[in-house]
């Protein structure tokens, strides 16, 4: 696969993940934890989790802006890295205190890698490159 290709790839696939899992967290919120093996909280935490679903959604259509014009695909990568690195960290942080469940783990390290991913893909200048 060239690098071309796997920036699209990688826009469409972790910006669809995003999209469908913001979704899913507003109209179902209570399925989703489920799917991802957490404990159901209170109602109004679930809520709570809808909003939060907004935002995850906005996160996964703004890969789309990464595919439309190519210029901007390095800043939505370095925008959305930043964001996934932000909450990776924040819930690592709450899980160590307690205050989440261990089974948040795989949002963490789903975050962090995602994030890690695309650090490496800009340094090494692939998005330079997919602009020819």
């Amino acid at each position: 696969m060239n690098k071309r290709k796997f920036v699209v790839f990688w826009s469409v696939g972790v910006g669809s993940m995003d999209a469908l899992t913001g979704v899913l967290l507003v109209v179902a919120p209570a399925l989703a934890l489920q799917s991802m093996g957490i404990a159901l909280p209170s109602a109004d935490a679930l809520g709570f989790l809808s909003w939060i679903g907004a935002f995850v959604g906005g996160v996964g259509l703004s890969y789309a802006m990464a595919l439309g014009e190519r210029r901007r695909g390095k800043a939505v990568w370095q925008v959305t890295a930043l964001l996934r690195t932000v909450v990776g960290v924040f819930v690592l942080a709450r899980i160590a205190s307690g205050a989440l469940a261990p089974a948040w783990v795989t949002v963490a390290l789903t975050d962090l890698g995602v994030a890690v991913v695309q650090v490496a893909v800009i340094r090494a200048g692939w998005w330079e490159e997919a602009r020819r």
